[in-house]
């Protein structure tokens, strides 16, 4: 007859015995899960943390503010927050706004702590504690350009100040600073245009009711290509105003490697300014937020000439611009030069390692927006069949789209005036930091076309946006 051995009671009360002797009585607590309502008034504004360093700032230029100790009688604001570190997107940080619903400010909060989402939930309402914090402002202008009070949209973080800078807050401190609320509340995304956003909108939580990945973007993941680094930046197309904004997605998100969604819908996102705050972005919480989810997308209108291939031995146009070494002589070559927006920044020549060139970019131009415009001389198709134009284009430092090519058949001087339809040619794009090398647009179809056209390429930027350097090079037209 065989002996069964309980073992697995045995290991129970081996399991048992070893934390009785292990832990003393009153040591071994449940650990309390509930939320507590602290006994918080909050007796100042997040509005009122940006208006302490605008007064520091009169008067004496610092753009960092350190709030004063007053153990007696301690200063709190409150707010709600409105991101996750969840997916990866955010990192050491909380963005919290004034109110769930019609937010009036907003603010990041550093901190030296991550999986920050297993306390401060999206909705969840905070106390900060001011006392000992710092508060700094950046708007992305040089050092001796940036102001709370140039009108450029900039970003105020809080946290501890370490030397000029505001650091994160300890991880010890953290605590003691950011006291959490047992309310949640629904986050109501504040709907609005891009041509509505002003700096009270950055550090809220922003909803597009139409709007789009660019066309030029699809087909990539969020932020999973070779030019990606630290960030990705694909840009949102609004429908209705065909305005655009930069979706920046951390390189260490979760979702990095997802193809960004190829239909439209509603987008909502934190909004808020690039890592060195010269451009606005977006910040998706998670790839759910892009509900593109209609087939139907908002293309503008393209050229259509037909997809077979084109081309001849007849040269109609050809700019290689060598022998164009001056802005002037881009004039003087029969280009149409414009910055429709009045300002001085103009489409110029440049080389680099015996090539020459033509250059735009709304980097420094104290330009926003940025509107240039370079148009071809007149080009006669009608002599020809078969018609095809080619060019190159080369990016730097790219933050975003800004460049777009059109042909017109009514075009007499004024950019404003003429029919433009956009061409859809392949652009250069990235890297963020450096230059990309040449690369062709495709043989584009114009056979359809007939008569006298010009072909131009439109600059769209800002100081403060969109500044990608782009290079444009053998713009060409052929036939037969």
């Amino acid at each position: 007859m065989k002996t069964i051995k309980n073992y697995g009671f045995l290991s129970l009360l081996t399991i048992a015995i070893t934390i009785s002797s292990c832990v003393q009585d009153g040591d071994f607590t449940v650990p309390n899960v509930t939320v507590e309502e602290p006994s918080i008034i909050a007796n100042s504004s997040i509005t009122a943390i940006k208006t302490a360093l605008q007064q520091e700032f009169n008067s004496n230029d610092n753009l960092v503010h350190t709030f004063d100790v007053n153990e007696n009688a301690p200063t709190y604001v409150e707010g709600y927050v409105v991101s996750t570190d969840a997916t990866g997107n955010f990192y050491k940080k909380l963005i919290i706004q004034d109110k769930s619903e019609n937010p009036t400010a907003g603010i990041e909060i550093v901190l030296n702590k991550t999986s920050l989402s297993e306390t401060y939930d999206i909705g969840r309402k905070v106390y900060v504690k001011l006392d000992g914090l710092s508060v700094s402002y950046d708007d992305g202008e040089s050092s001796f350009n940036s102001s709370p009070m140039n009108g450029v949209a900039g970003k105020y973080v809080l946290g501890i100040l370490d030397g000029d800078r505001v650091d994160d807050i300890p991880s010890t401190s953290i605590d003691d600073h950011i006291i959490r609320s047992a309310t949640v509340a629904s986050i109501v995304p504040t709907s609005i245009s891009l041509s509505e956003i002003t700096g009270v909108h950055i550090n809220t939580m922003i909803e597009l009711a139409s709007a789009q990945i660019l066309k030029s973007d699809l087909d990539k993941t969020f932020a999973g290509e070779s030019n990606d680094e630290y960030d990705g930046f694909r840009t949102i197309f609004e429908c209705e105003t065909e305005g655009t904004i930069q979706l920046q997605t951390s390189t260490f998100a979760s979702f990095k490697s997802n193809i960004v969604p190829s239909g439209k819908g509603t987008f909502r996102a934190v909004l808020s300014k690039d890592y060195r705050a010269e451009f606005l972005v977006v910040i998706a919480n998670t790839p759910s937020d892009l509900e593109f989810n209609d087939t139907e997308r908002c293309d503008p209108p393209v050229l259509e000439c037909g997809e077979n291939a084109v081309g001849g031995s007849v040269v109609l146009f050809e700019e290689d611009f060598e022998d164009i070494t001056s802005t002037s002589g881009i004039t003087n070559a029969g280009w149409t030069n414009v910055n429709v927006n009045g300002g001085s920044t103009l489409y110029s020549s440049r080389s680099y390692s015996g090539n020459r060139y033509v250059q735009i970019s709304a980097y420094n131009s104290d330009e926003s927006p940025l509107q240039a415009w370079l148009v071809t001389p007149e080009i006669d198709l009608d002599g020809t069949t078969d018609e095809e134009l080619t060019f190159e284009t080369n990016t730097g430092y790219d933050n975003g789209s800004a460049l777009t090519a059109y042909i017109s058949s009514d075009f007499t001087g004024d950019v404003t005036t003429a029919t433009w339809i956009k061409i859809d040619a392949q652009l250069s794009e990235g890297p963020s930091n450096g230059y990309n090398s040449f690369s062709s647009s495709g043989s584009i179809n114009i056979s359809c076309l007939t008569g006298k056209l010009h072909v131009a390429f439109k600059y769209e930027g800002a100081d403060g946006g969109v500044t990608t350097t782009f290079q444009i090079d053998n713009v060409k037209i052929t036939g037969n």
